[in-house]
């Protein structure tokens, strides 16, 4: 099935493609309205439900009956993976589920860090339903944040670069867990995802 089964790690999600339009382009109002029966809100290019406490073999059946009842794929044919977003890179540990913030932060900019300049970006949102919060790219020898505030049109609102070392790792997380705190006291609480994308094919 060629429609886009996305799930990223942190307090876990799963996530699917939108359901499909036909010639003109239409919404496809009964797959939407069986995905917001089903937990599942709208976000980016997909359609997302957070899954805190589902194992996988739960997660899977859950997305196995959103591409048959909202995406219309024949529950017969084989699943193909065609994008994928880990929550960390591979050459990063992941901490505890109930680390704080920052810390699942610095441990997915260190893996950025490890992996080289030019490899890829980190898409990180949180809350219910999910809003984007910040990009975070391994750029010119240097890490650069690129963030979004509430209020401001532009996007991204701000921006700043931290080295390409672990040290710049756990500046770029520390100040920008601080400054998502600033803003929404109840950060902490909130679900959040990461999710890391490789430069050339989109997939992680």
């Amino acid at each position: 099935m060629g429609s886009g089964v996305r799930r990223a790690r942190r307090l876990g999600r799963a996530a699917l493609g939108e359901p499909r339009r036909g010639l003109l382009r239409r919404r496809d109002a009964d797959g939407e309205a069986w995905l917001r029966d089903h937990g599942f809100v709208p976000v980016v290019d997909a359609w997302s439900r957070p899954e805190p406490a589902l194992g996988d073999d739960a997660c899977a059946a859950l997305l196995a009956g959103a591409l048959e009842h909202a995406l219309g794929a024949d529950p017969a044919s084989q699943l193909e993976r065609v994008l994928t977003y880990p929550g960390v890179i591979e050459e990063a540990d992941a901490p505890p589920h109930d680390a704080p913030l920052e810390q699942h932060l610095a441990a997915a900019f260190r893996g950025l860090v490890a992996a080289g300049d030019g490899t890829g970006r980190y898409t990180i949102d949180s809350g219910r339903p999910g809003e984007l919060r910040a990009w975070v790219w391994a750029d010119d020898g240097e890490l650069l944040v690129e963030r979004e505030v509430p209020g401001v049109a532009e996007s991204p609102g701000e921006s700043w670069r931290e080295p390409l070392t672990p040290e710049g790792a756990d500046a770029a997380a520390a100040e920008l867990a601080r400054r998502e705190r600033a803003d929404r006291p109840g950060a902490d609480q909130e679900p959040w995802l990461l999710a890391y994308i490789t430069n050339g094919n989109g997939a992680g």
